[in-house]
């Protein structure tokens, strides 16, 4: 059991409690020790032992005469303040040791001299002494320990000596009781000195709060006032320190009422001295010169002297600080203290009232609810600093823009929310197109230039929406939908929305279900060497068996699985099922994998593919990745870093969709490719559009000049595959080769080998089910 340090400012109350303690139980032990030695002697005197008994009942009245003696004739030893307090502590100690001694001698002396009823006696006797030792010396438990180990000792000898079993048992026993009293006198001590810490602690916090409050009274600034039968001030002293009467605010004779603002708070005062009734603690405002506020607090009871009305006195104390103190927190509470709007709690306010107010049918009433496109880019670029200022210019446009019964007020960040209430549709259109407008204007930040666009979301009042946070939900709807539609829009919330946002969160939940319950399946379209029309890989597409909708495409779910977290889990799923699946496949046969932007920040991602590379033994050179530029458009520097981690393995990296991003030419210079893919979109209107023939064939030659191969995505007709390969392309994907399917429907096309799973091991292909693939949207996603 740890030990309790005690501080040193604590020790010197510490040791008065214990000397404290020693006074009160010296006498009461001498008187036990006298008492239990009398007893002891009676009861042997006629033993072989009763000659030994009388010289240890001497010893012991002799001690017990030297304890008393040190209680009356040491007195300064017991001041706790003294340094030989300590020495009293330690002579205590000794006393006790001495006593110890003496008790366990006993047993030794009369155990052999004894019958079992007298053996049985001294034992009763011993254990008593034991106990009553250490439970009335556990506050110093040195001594206790002192006196409690030699009366044991003696005890367990004198039982060894006995060579009987049940004797050595006995003793055995009593070395445990000697071990459990040991303990309680530890955890005894314990205590107490935790009991001593915590009342020193509550009693230099009394003394402190103590002098606080003497410091409060000597520097308090009320003053008594006194007033009249006719409520004019009489017997008034000078209000503040230094300040003449003359001058003071309460002048002798002059009416208490005039003193103050009329406000609720006085004409409670008035109502009080005109029915002659006690009042107490009124925030008044104080009549002052210069325009300065000031409010006292006023507390008053009526005079009656023999029945007969004589004024009113109180005490009026100056709350200005606290007051101010008070108006800022509400405001703070209630208002931004960067842009000073309304913030959300002001506006929940407003909203509340304006939903409770019946909508006039020829007026439009709304919620508009904004948020600024590239607020974040004006943070990472120009500081925090430069945000805050576009902010207050941001607040000032919309306060400009508003009429004076408008709301606005700033939500969170870059959010801020408005009602406006508008005399017909036409106007409050017009309105939001000006608010658009006037916020995608660009703001001086300090000589620097900013462009910030706002989207926009509106969502009217109407008689029938009985809950505010369903408006809250629907403008936040079609805030989301402004975003969708590019920056600087805004979105009318409409029913349409509420469908697709029910629609969103069922897919959302059943994408949760979706790897759980095996309804992910991936597809495979071949790659064919253009030249020979010979399959030289497949490119990996996914698809999802949805259980009532059926077959659905990556681009109505993908979207989702970033948007929730899962598509990490999705990609990697896809990358360990196609690389079973590679098994079936001839060696010479590569197997490319989508990878979304998400994905390629994850990092799963490379033990992903280095684990299904190594599980299906599928040489690395064998799996392709296909990224697209929006892949390389965020954190630029570290997706290069991952690529090349990558391409380390052996695993090829292709660009997708080349063209259709941004600075194609400059991603192709920062990380060497092994593969282009051009677009589907430059190749479906080969045979119409010579624009697209020529970006078509300007890509294969950049390809061809920067040893790249190069593959046409969506491939349709003879026309175009004979124009590709005429013009270098090196491979061909697309519907006139072969749409997407399982794998088991292309053995018409490629030879599938029979991989063998062995005994008691789980199949490391994911189970696929034949399903025949619905016939293509005419915006196919193939992305994974």
């Amino acid at each position: 059991m740890k030990s309790i340090a005690v501080p040193e400012k604590h020790a010197a109350s510490l040791r008065a409690k214990q000397l404290d303690m020693v006074r009160r139980i010296t006498f009461i032990m001498v008187l036990a020790n006298i008492v239990n030695a009398g007893i002891v002697v009676i009861c042997f005197h006629a033993t072989t032992a009763s000659d030994l008994l009388y010289i240890w009942s001497a010893a012991v009245l002799a001690a017990s005469t030297v304890a008393v003696g040190t209680q009356f004739f040491n007195p300064n030893d017991m001041d706790p303040m003294e340094a030989r307090s300590q020495n009293a502590l330690d002579n205590f100690a000794r006393a006790a040791l001495l006593s110890g001694i003496l008790w366990g001698i006993v047993p030794v002396i009369v155990m052999n001299a004894a019958n079992p009823q007298g053996q049985m006696i001294i034992g009763v006797i011993m254990a008593g002494m034991m106990f009553a030792g250490t439970f009335l010396m556990a506050r110093t438990p040195r001594a206790a320990i002192s006196f409690l180990l030699p009366v044991g000792a003696g005890v367990v000898a004198a039982m060894e000596f006995q060579k009987d079993s049940t004797y050595q048992f006995i003793s055995f026993l009593s070395l445990a009781y000697i071990g459990v009293l040991v303990l309680a006198v530890r955890w005894s001590h314990k205590q107490f000195v935790e009991q001593h810490l915590s009342e020193c602690a509550v009693k230099e916090q009394s003394q402190l709060i103590g002098l606080l409050l003497r410091d409060f009274e000597e520097s308090t600034s009320d003053w008594l006032w006194q007033t009249n039968a006719y409520g004019r001030l009489q017997d008034i002293p000078l209000v503040f320190e230094g300040v003449k009467e003359t001058d003071s605010i309460m002048r002798k004779g002059e009416p208490l009422l005039d003193l103050f603002v009329r406000d609720d708070a006085l004409q409670i005062l008035e109502t009080s001295l005109m029915r002659r009734q006690g009042f107490r603690d009124l925030a008044l405002q104080v009549k002052t010169e210069g325009g300065s506020e000031r409010w006292w607090s006023v507390t008053g009871k009526p005079i009656f002297e023999s029945g007969k009305f004589q004024g009113f006195r109180g005490v009026a104390t100056d709350i200005t600080q606290s007051k101010e103190s008070e108006d800022r927190i509400a405001y703070m509470a209630h208002y931004d203290g960067l842009t000073g709007l309304p913030n959300r709690i002001t506006m929940q306010e407003h909203l509340e009232k304006a939903f409770r107010l019946t909508v006039d049918s020829k007026t439009n009433r709304a919620l508009i609810w904004l948020d600024l496109d590239n607020f974040k880019w004006v943070n990472d670029t120009l500081g925090h600093p430069a945000g805050d200022e576009l902010l207050r210019q941001v607040s000032g446009r919309l306060t400009g823009l508003c009429r004076d019964e408008d709301v606005v007020s700033r939500i969170s960040g870059d959010e801020f929310a408005l009602i406006v209430e508008r005399s017909n549709r036409e106007t409050l259109e017009d309105f939001l197109d000006d608010l658009v407008e006037r916020l995608s204007e660009p703001y001086d930040i300090w000589g620097s230039t900013a462009n910030c666009s706002a989207s926009v979301g509106v969502r009217l009042f109407d008689s029938f929406t009985q809950d505010v946070r369903v408006l809250l939900k629907h403008a936040d709807l079609a805030l989301y939908q402004a975003k969708k539609l590019g920056k600087g829009n805004w979105c009318m919330f409409s029913d349409e929305l509420d469908e697709k946002a029910r629609a969103r969160q069922q897919i959302e939940a059943d994408l949760h279900r979706a790897l759980d319950n095996d309804e992910l399946r991936v597809f495979f379209q071949p790659v064919v060497d253009a030249a020979t029309l010979e399959i030289s890989g497949f490119e990996t597409l996914l698809r999802w068996d949805h259980p009532k909708r059926g077959l659905v495409y990556p681009g109505e779910f993908i979207e989702h699985a970033e948007d929730i977290g899962l598509i990490t889990r999705i990609g990697d799923w896809v990358i360990r099922a196609a690389m079973s699946e590679a098994r079936r496949l001839p060696d010479h046969i590569g197997i490319s994998v989508n990878i979304s932007p998400l994905q390629i920040h994850s990092q799963s991602l490379v033990p992903t593919i280095m684990q299904a590379i190594a599980a299906n033994g599928i040489a690395p050179e064998r799996l392709e990745l296909e990224i697209t530029e929006s892949v390389l458009m965020s954190d630029t520097e570290f997706t290069l870093q991952r690529l090349h981690q990558i391409k380390t393995i052996g695993v090829r990296i292709a660009l997708d969709d080349f063209g259709t991003g941004f600075s194609s030419l400059s991603y192709l210079r920062s990380f060497p490719f092994d593969k282009i893919k051009i677009d589907k979109s430059f190749v479906s209107d080969l045979e119409s559009r010579a624009d697209n023939r020529a970006i078509a064939v300007a890509t294969l030659n950049l390809a061809r000049s920067l040893g790249m191969s190069c593959t046409a995505e969506g491939v349709e007709t003879g026309f175009q595959a004979d124009f590709l390969r005429d013009n270098g392309c090196d491979n061909l994907q697309g519907f006139f080769i072969s749409r997407a399917q399982p794998l088991d429907r292309l053995r018409h096309m490629i030879e599938l080998k029979e991989v063998a799973i062995p005994d008691g091991a789980p199949a490391s292909r994911p189970r696929l089910r034949m399903v025949e693939p619905d016939v293509p949207p005419k915006r196919t996603a193939s992305a994974s």
